[in-house]
């Protein structure tokens, strides 16, 4: 009688552990379940000139007006390499801006390199990484390119944030494009926007 209740108790523990894992295992599908947001653009210059700006990780915020603020962290150089990190200060509103902290976790010198953003405040992400790359099209023109995949939380916001995060991957690569082609730093993103209208 003892051994068939400690038979029915393992069998009961048993069934909880797998139902556990099961659960467990969906949820970490959901949470990798991530939008994404793709965008490109011609630049006038040669693919190495755009790699040379877009490796210039640590001090995007020298040139690039959508942020208030960037830097190289914990040891980090200024050019995009493995583990490179940095932090970013973005505007939110008049008193309020968003802080990210952000790793390279994928490089092809030349081509892309891809970083995950580890540390925020004031912005409701659960997951990001953002890809940035220069390639040539069919025609032999230099484009760049940002490729965004994130999840928001609360969830519901991933789809509501599409948008957003749209506009911010164009402005990051109107700003990218202007500096690249005229050496001109933080130009208002308004300008920008009335320059590049067909962008």
């Amino acid at each position: 009688m003892f051994m068939k209740k400690i038979k029915i108790q393992l069998f009961t523990l048993l069934l909880i552990l797998t139902f556990s894992s099961q659960i467990s295992a969906r949820n970490s599908e959901k949470e990798i379940r991530l939008k994404i947001i793709e965008y490109e653009m011609v630049v006038n210059v040669a693919p190495e000139k755009a790699w040379e700006i877009l490796a210039s990780y640590g001090d995007v915020g020298t040139y690039h007006a959508g942020l208030n603020s960037s830097s190289s962290i914990n040891g980090s150089p200024n050019e995009a390499e493995m583990d490179c990190e940095r932090i970013c200060y973005i505007p939110r509103t008049k008193r309020k801006e968003i802080m990210v902290k952000e790793k390279i976790i994928a490089i092809k010198e030349g081509e892309y390199y891809t970083y995950d953003v580890y540390e925020w405040e004031n912005f409701p992400i659960k997951k990001m990484h953002n890809t940035f790359g220069v390639k040539t099209n069919d025609k032999g023109e230099t484009v760049i390119y940002q490729i965004t995949n994130f999840r928001m939380k609360p969830g519901f916001l991933t789809g509501l944030m599409k948008g957003r995060l749209r506009k911010g991957a164009r402005e990051a690569l109107i700003s990218y494009k202007h500096y690249m082609e005229t050496g001109e730093k933080r130009v208002a993103l308004k300008e920008l926007k009335k320059t590049y209208k067909a962008f």
